[in-house]
């Protein structure tokens, strides 16, 4: 919709990650998932992302983190990993908050997620304070308007189907 009547496209990204299981695929979420990301990709208009909490697996791409957005900006207290950490020490090491050794393994887990980690890979391009959160988009959608599209999308959605 964004694309078509060339809005920008904004987003601020707090995703704990996707729903998992048999419940949620039989709801249809893959499918919906995989439609949104495809439609995703397909925008044309400037597309902004600031990171204010987590970004957690694939939603983090889905929801415009990595290279899927014009310009990537998180808040200080932003984290990013493969899974939510807990869930993920889980997995990895086969501990639950209480057992022996977990605080420690968790302490490993986390050990990149901060959004200092994430910058420095130049998956965003700055850290900013939330205060100077609406400077900042004033900003990158006046440096994007002044490109050579004029902030105007290339339509590409045009025939994108409406549901899945």
């Amino acid at each position: 919709m964004c694309d078509s009547f060339n809005i920008p496209i904004v987003r601020f990204m707090d995703t704990p990650g996707f729903v998992v299981g048999t419940e949620a695929e039989r709801k249809g979420a893959p499918g919906h998932i995989m439609n949104f990301m495809n439609a995703t990709c397909l925008v044309t208009v400037p597309s902004i992302t600031v990171l204010v909490r987590k970004a957690y697996g694939r939603a983090y791409v889905a929801m415009g983190g990595g290279e899927h957005n014009d310009e990537m900006v998180a808040w200080p207290m932003a984290e990013v990993s493969f899974m939510d950490p807990v869930f993920a020490t889980k997995i990895v090491h086969g501990l639950s908050p209480g057992d022996e050794g977990f605080e420690e393994a968790l302490a490993h887990i986390q050990k990149d997620i901060e959004v200092w980690d994430m910058a420095s890979s130049f998956s965003a391009h700055d850290v900013i304070k939330p205060q100077e959160t609406r400077d900042y988009l004033i900003r990158m959608l006046d440096v994007h308007r002044r490109r050579k599209t004029n902030g105007i999308g290339q339509h590409l959605m045009k025939n994108w189907p409406t549901s899945y």
